[in-house]
């Protein structure tokens, strides 16, 4: 994602004499969500930018546009990029700029994930020439972007960032809604953490 275009949203605001709580209300999100997503310090999300195509009577590509979102020549979402790699523990380290697959991997991606209709897809590629993960090798890790510890999280394969900012591949055994968790790590060592966010992984394409 590229940085979101505040000045253009705001100026569509004005022009329809509308305001950011007046959105708020339109996405049932509290105001400072609202100020938060078009500052780009919260990531819109998919069913949020069609309703604010529908409350600014503009299209969705021109709202995804402006949001930062790669579109496809047919105006849609690019919705599956290389945006980070895996290494040999698990860690996942984001790539300062996100990166298109292979056509064959992204036809497959696609395949794999075509019943997950909810935001962007995000691929991580796993680099472990050893350990236990060395078996996924180049292998892309399929999930999505969260804000919370989604419940499909629990007792699977998930992409996890703990409190202290560490983003990791693990199996989340336990979560409380504190935050308190027992993951299983790469390593196969059980930890005690505290974490801020989890998604299950969507899939795995060899």
């Amino acid at each position: 994602m590229t940085e979101i275009d505040k000045k253009w949203f705001f100026q569509k605001l004005d022009e329809r004499q509308k305001s950011v709580r007046g959105l708020a209300r339109h996405l049932s999100i509290d105001p400072s969500a609202a100020s938060r997503m078009l500052s780009g310090t919260r990531r819109m999300k998919m069913e949020e930018a069609n309703q604010i195509a529908l409350f600014l009577g503009v299209s969705l590509s021109d709202v995804l546009n402006h949001a930062g979102v790669s579109v496809e020549p047919d105006g849609t979402p690019t919705r599956i990029l290389l945006a980070a790699v895996i290494n040999e523990e698990g860690s996942v380290e984001r790539l300062k700029e996100p990166r298109p697959l292979p056509q064959a991997v992204i036809d497959r991606a696609k395949a794999a994930v075509r019943d997950f209709v909810e935001g962007q897809v995000i691929a991580a590629q796993v680099r472990a020439a050893f350990g236990p993960l060395s078996i996924w090798d180049d292998a892309v890790i399929l999930f999505s972007h969260t804000d919370e510890v989604e419940t499909a999280a629990i007792g699977v394969l998930s992409i996890c960032r703990t409190r202290g900012g560490e983003q990791i591949m693990a199996k989340v055994e336990r979560a409380r809604k504190t935050g308190e968790a027992r993951i299983q790590t790469a390593s196969g060592a059980t930890e005690e953490t505290l974490l801020d966010t989890a998604t299950p992984v969507l899939a795995v394409i060899p």
